[in-house]
């Protein structure tokens, strides 16, 4: 009997594992270019420099409550921001906020700033990206 109540009791915590990562891998995704125009925008702020390079600040709330560069149109209460990916290629950053679902309310709708680490000097143009459509310049900053 007690071998029977040890093999249930695995088998539930392996299900809810299973069940827990498959949902976290099906609700995170990148988004496209009229998602975030949807929630209000994307812009950037001057970079800051740190002792591990610069971080760019990102403004976006996928959330749809923050009016960024457009009017949002829709509204995301249960979504968040996860992480935003970012790829440099010569002088142009290229950005993609991946979103969530939120469970847990520690979780922000509110994107961060993203490490884009040593930059040489010069003029950067920064775009976002995204599997559909061309780039979208989203801003611009110099190095002196």
């Amino acid at each position: 009997m007690k071998k029977k109540l040890s093999v249930a009791a695995g088998l539930i915590i392996l299900i809810a594992i299973i069940s827990w990562t498959s949902f976290i891998t099906l609700t995170r995704n990148s988004r496209d270019w009229t998602f975030i125009q949807t929630v209000g925008g994307i812009k950037i702020e001057k970079p800051l420099e740190t002792e591990d390079g610069f971080y760019l600040p990102v403004i976006c709330n996928v959330s749809g409550q923050d009016f960024v560069t457009v009017k949002p149109t829709g509204m995301n209460s249960a979504l968040f921001c996860l992480k935003t990916k970012t790829t440099i290629n010569d002088n142009k950053i290229y950005l993609t906020v991946i979103r969530g679902c939120a469970i847990f309310e520690k979780l922000d709708c509110k994107c961060k700033a993203v490490r884009i680490g040593k930059l040489k000097i010069g003029n950067y143009k920064v775009f976002y990206q995204d599997k559909e459509s061309n780039e979208h310049q989203i801003g611009e900053f110099t190095i002196d």
